[in-house]
C-alpha cells in the first residue's frame, strides 16, 4: 500500500473507532439506565425501552432480538440488534450488531461511575451515509445538515466513565458513502475477538487500528468526503 493510502487509512481507522467507542458508550448508558431505573424489569420491557429510545435518537427502524438483564448479577445483554436507514436513505440495514455483552460494577454504577468489568461486542456490519446537503443518516428527521459540534453532549451524561477492564471485539464490515457524489468506501475488517485491557479513553484502542490495518480489506471508489465526528454528533446530540 502507498505511503500517501497507507496514512489515508490510519486516519480513517483512528476517526472510524472513535465513533464506533462512542457509539457502545451511548449504547451501554442507554441499557445500564434501563437497569438502574427499575432492576424488576421484565427482559421484554428493558428491550422495548431501548427500542423506543433508539427510535426517537435516530428516526429508524429498530430491531432488538433480544435482552437479557441480570437481576442477580450486573450484566447486560442485547442481542440482535439492528437499524434500518428511513426512506429518504434508501431503507436498508444500516447496523448489525449480534451482540453486546456488558458486565459493569454495581458498586461503582451507585457511586455515579460507569466501570465495566467485560464488554463484549460484536458488530457485523455498520454503514454511514451523507445526502447532499450534509445531512447524515443518524441525523434524526428534521434536523438540520450543519450543526455545531462544540455543542456535543458528554456521551457519558451524568455518569462517570472509568474505564473498562477487558474488552472483547469482533468487527465486521464497514461501508461509508456520499449519496451526491457516489463515492465511498468499504472495509472488510476481519477482526474477530481481538481483546483490550485496561481501556480507559481512545487512545487505548490503538491496538485495535494495529490489527485493523493488518487485516482489514478495502475499497474504495474516491474519497467520500463524510465527516464521521458530524455523524457521531448526530447520534449522540439527542437526549
Amino acid at each position: 500500500m502507498p505511503g500517501g493510502q497507507a496514512g489515508g487509512y490510519c486516519l480513517l481507522m483512528r476517526r472510524l473507532f472513535r465513533w464506533v467507542f462512542r457509539l457502545v458508550v451511548a449504547l451501554i448508558i442507554l441499557a445500564v439506565v434501563a437497569v438502574a431505573a427499575a432492576v424488576v424489569l421484565l427482559d421484554t420491557l428493558t428491550r422495548e425501552f431501548l427500542v423506543s429510545r433508539l427510535r426517537s435518537k435516530t428516526g429508524m427502524e429498530v430491531n432488538i432480538r433480544a435482552v437479557h438483564v441480570g437481576l442477580l448479577s450486573p450484566t447486560v445483554s442485547i442481542e440482535g440488534l439492528q437499524l434500518r436507514n428511513r426512506p429518504e436513505f434508501g431503507g436498508a440495514l444500516c447496523l448489525d450488531m449480534p451482540e453486546l455483552h456488558i458486565e459493569y460494577d454495581a458498586a461503582a454504577l451507585r457511586a455515579r461511575r460507569l466501570h465495566i468489568t467485560l464488554l463484549r461486542l460484536d458488530l457485523l456490519d455498520l454503514s454511514l451515509l451523507q445526502d447532499k446537503n450534509g445531512r447524515s443518516n443518524f441525523d434524526p428527521p428534521g434536523k438540520a445538515g450543519n450543526h455545531d459540534s462544540s455543542a456535543r453532549k458528554n456521551s457519558v451524561g451524568r455518569l462517570q466513565f472509568t474505564g473498562i477492564d477487558v474488552l472483547n471485539v469482533t468487527l465486521g464490515k464497514f461501508r461509508l458513502l456520499n449519496m451526491a457524489s457516489g463515492n465511498g468506501e468499504e472495509i472488510d475488517f476481519g477482526i474477530k475477538n481481538k481483546i483490550l485491557r485496561n481501556v480507559k479513553s481512545e487512545k487505548d484502542l490503538a491496538p485495535l487500528g494495529l490489527a485493523t490495518f493488518a487485516h482489514g480489506k478495502a475499497t474504495s471508489t474516491g474519497d467520500s468526503g463524510v465527516d464521521l465526528d458530524k455523524v457521531l454528533d448526530s447520534f449522540l446530540d439527542t437526549p
